[in-house]
C-alpha cells in the first residue's frame, strides 16, 4: 500500500514495509516502547545456541520492561537476516543485584536479498534506479534503509517531472532452495508527467501569477520537464519583490486541475537610497568635501516584474551625473527581456557626454541569460574643453555607435546579504566614433579636423560568496573595463574610485583605458540583513597618453571596515576606507541609507 505524506508535494513513501515483512513469518518489527518506570535497571544477556550474544540495546532497562526487550532484542536479530529468530525461553535471577535475565533466542538461519524486482518502470531506467538502491540482492533487508531508498527514487521520479508518482511493496517471498532467500517486488506507479493548470500566490495583491510562473520557469498546461520546489522558492527569493516566500506546493483541486501555490509576502513597491560620503581636504589644505548620490528605485510596475531606477550623483568638483532606466523582464509576454537607460555627465566646463542604450536579454536557463545591447553617445566640449592642449582641442566634439554581446549568471541563496552564491556579467562591444576637433597647423593656425576611429570596449564584474565559519562570510569579487582604440579622448576612459568601487579614494579620482579593482571581504553575519565587515581593495589605472592627461600605469590599494545594520528607518550601511598615501587619520567616510516607499 501507499500513503500520501503531502497533499500539497503529492509524495508518496513506501508504508507498510514492516507490515509486508510480516508474510515472511512473526509480525517482527512491531517494537513495543520500554514503559516509563522508577525500578533499577536490570542487568540484560541474549543467549543463543548456547552461548552469550553481544546484548543489542545500548540503555539499561529495569526489569518490568520484559517485552519490550524481548521485542527488541528480535527485532535487531531480524535486522541482521535472522528472520525466523524466536524467543524460546526467559530465565529471571533475582537474588543478584542488580537483578539479572537471560533471554534465550533460537537464530535460524540467515536470509538474505535473494533478488529484487522493480514493476512498471516506463518513464526511467529500471536498471539505473536498482543500481543507485543500497537494498541489494546478498544484504539483509533492512527496512530504514529500504524506506531511504523509495524515497531517493521518488526524488528522482521528481527532478524528471514525475511528483505523482507511487511506490509501494507488492510482495515480499522466499525463494525455494537453501539457504533461503528473500524476493523483494517493488511496484511503481508513475501517474504521468506533471502539467501545472494555474499558478496561485497567498498573500499578493501586486504581483501577477502569470509572472511569477515565468520567472520560476513553469509553463501552465504544458508539461514540467522537472519539478523542484526549492529552485522556485531562490529563484522568488532571488527576484528582490518579495520579502518572505514560503515552500510552493502543489496542489490538486476539485475539478482536476493541479495549482502551484505560494505563500508570499511583497516587498515595498519601492525605495530610495541615500548615500553621503565625507572627502578630506586635498594635501591636507582647506575643508573636506561633502558628495553623495540618491537613488529612487520603483520595482515590480503592475506586478509584472519591471523596474524603473533613476539615480543622481553629486561627485567632486562641478560634477554631476545622472542615470535613469526602465526595465521589464518579459517583453510584450515574450521570454525576452528588455532595458532602456539614458546616462548623462556634466565635468563642470569641459564637456558633457550623453549615452542611449537599449538592451534585449534571453534567459537560456534560471540564473544564465545571454543579452545584446545598442548605444549611442554623443560628447558636447564645454568653454574649457575647447581650448587647445599639445595642439589639439582638449575635447572634441563626437558621436559613437556600438554593439555589444554579453553573457550574466547569478545564482545566490538570497540578494541582500548572500551567504553563498556567485555573481558574473561581461559585455563586449565594438563601435564607431566620429570627431571633430580644432588643431594647430604648422603655421599657427587652427583648422578644424574630422576623424572616424574604430573602438573595443570590454567591461566584466564577478562576485564571489563562500561561507566561513559561523555566521561568517568571505567575498570575493572585482571588476574590470579595457579600451581599445586608435586615439583616446579624456571622455571615453573609464572612471574609478569612490564607495561603489575602489574605496580610500575620491569618488571617480582616477581615468585609464584599462582600470581593474578586485576585493576581499570578510563578514561576519549580524543578522539576516546585517553584518560587519572589514575589506581590502587593490585598483589598477593605466592611463594614456591623451590630451589633458600625463600617461601612468600604478596600483592602488584601499582598505577599511563598515558595518550594514537594520534600523526602524531602514537599512544603514557605514564604512571608514583609507588609502596608503593618506593614512588612517585622512580617511574617506560613507553613510548610505535605503528604507522602502
Amino acid at each position: 500500500m501507499s500513503v500520501p505524506r503531502s497533499i500539497y508535494e503529492f509524495r508518496r513513501i513506501a508504508a507498510g514495509v514492516l507490515g509486508s515483512l510480516a508474510l515472511i513469518g512473526s509480525a517482527w518489527g512491531q517494537t513495543a516502547a520500554p514503559p516509563d518506570s522508577l525500578a533499577p535497571p536490570a542487568r540484560w544477556t541474549l543467549v543463543s545456541e548456547g552461548r552469550e550474544a553481544p546484548w543489542p540495546l545500548a540503555r539499561a532497562l529495569p526489569l518490568d520492561s520484559l517485552d519490550a526487550a524481548a521485542a527488541r532484542a528480535l527485532e535487531v536479530l531480524r535486522r541482521e537476516g535472522h528472520y525466523y529468530a524466536t524467543l524460546d525461553s526467559v530465565r529471571i535471577i533475582e537474588d543478584t543485584q542488580p537483578p539479572e535475565v537471560q533471554l534465550y533466542v533460537t537464530k535460524g538461519p540467515k536470509v538474505l536479498i535473494g533478488r529484487i524486482r522493480l514493476l512498471g518502470v516506463t518513464a526511467l531506467d529500471s536498471l539505473a534506479l536498482l543500481d543507485a538502491m543500497q537494498t541489494r540482492p546478498g544484504r539483509p533487508l533492512d527496512p530504514e534503509r529500504l524506506e531511504a531508498d523509495l524515497e531517493s527514487m521518488l526524488l528522482r521520479y521528481e527532478a524528471a517531472g514525475y511528483p505523482l508518482a507511487q511506490i509501494r511493496i507488492e510482495d515480499v517471498g522466499l525463494l525455494p532452495g537453501e539457504p533461503p532467500r528473500l524476493a523483494l517486488t517493488i511496484r511503481v506507479e508513475e501517474g504521468g508527467a506533471l502539467v501545472i493548470d494555474r499558478v496561485e500566490l497567498l498573500g499578493a495583491e501586486r504581483t501577477q501569477a502569470a509572472y511569477v510562473a515565468r520567472l520560476a520557469g513553469v509553463r501552465i498546461g504544458a508539461p514540467v520537464p522537472a519539478y523542484d520546489p526549492d529552485e522556485i522558492r531562490r529563484r522568488l527569493e532571488e527576484s528582490d519583490f518579495f520579502e518572505e516566500v514560503g515552500p510552493p506546493e502543489l496542489v490538486l483541486e476539485k475539478d482536476g486541475a493541479t495549482a502551484l501555490r505560494v505563500r508570499v509576502k511583497e516587498a515595498s513597491p519601492g525605495s530610495f537610497d541615500l548615500v553621503l560620503g565625507y572627502l578630506p581636504p586635498a594635501g591636507g589644505n582647506g575643508s573636506g568635501s561633502i558628495v553623495g548620490n540618491g537613488h529612487i528605485l520603483l520595482h515590480n510596475l503592475f506586478g509584472g516584474g519591471r523596474v524603473i531606477s533613476l539615480r543622481l550623483n553629486r561627485l567632486p568638483g562641478q560634477v554631476s551625473s545622472v542615470d535613469a532606466s526602465f526595465s521589464d523582464p518579459f517583453l510584450l509576454g515574450l521570454p525576452v527581456g528588455g532595458k532602456g537607460r539614458f546616462e548623462g555627465l556634466q565635468q563642470d566646463s569641459t564637456y558633457g557626454k550623453q549615452r542611449y542604450q537599449a538592451e534585449f536579454g534571453y534567459r537560456l536557463t534560471g540564473d544564465f541569460q545571454a543579452f545584446v545591447t545598442v548605444t549611442r553617445e554623443t560628447t558636447n566640449p564645454g568653454k574649457a574643453g575647447l581650448q587647445l592642449s599639445r595642439g589639439t582641442q582638449r575635447i572634441p566634439r563626437a558621436s559613437a555607435f556600438f554593439a555589444g554581446l554579453g553573457v550574466r549568471y547569478r545564482h545566490l541563496d538570497r540578494s541582500v546579504n548572500p551567504r553563498r552564491g556567485f555573481v558574473v556579467e561581461t559585455n563586449f562591444e565594438r563601435g564607431r566614433k566620429e570627431r571633430t576637433a580644432a588643431v594647430l597647423t604648422a603655421q599657427g593656425d587652427t583648422t578644424r579636423e574630422g576623424s572616424a576611429l574604430r573602438q573595443q570596449r570590454l567591461q566584466a564584474r564577478f562576485r564571489l560568496f563562500l561561507p566561513a565559519l559561523r555566521r561568517q562570510v568571505l567575498a570575493l569579487g572585482g571588476e574590470a573595463g579595457v579600451l581599445l582604440s586608435n586615439t583616446y579622448d579624456e571622455s571615453d576612459l573609464f572612471r574609478l574610485g569612490g564607495a561603489s568601487s575602489l574605496r580610500g579614494y575620491d569618488e571617480d579620482r582616477f581615468r585609464g583605458r584599462f582600470v581593474a579593482r578586485a576585493f576581499v571581504e570578510y563578514r561576519y553575519q549580524i543578522e539576516r540583513l546585517s553584518y560587519a565587515y572589514v575589506f581590502f581593495d587593490l585598483g589598477y589605472v593605466d592611463t594614456p597618453a591623451a590630451a589633458g592627461l600625463a600617461p601612468a600605469r600604478r596600483f592602488y590599494p584601499g582598505y577599511g571596515l563598515g558595518i550594514q545594520f537594520r534600523a526602524p528607518i531602514g537599512l544603514i550601511n557605514t564604512s571608514y576606507a583609507v588609502n596608503s598615501e593618506d593614512g588612517p587619520t585622512n580617511g574617506r567616510v560613507h553613510v548610505g541609507l535605503s528604507f522602502g516607499l
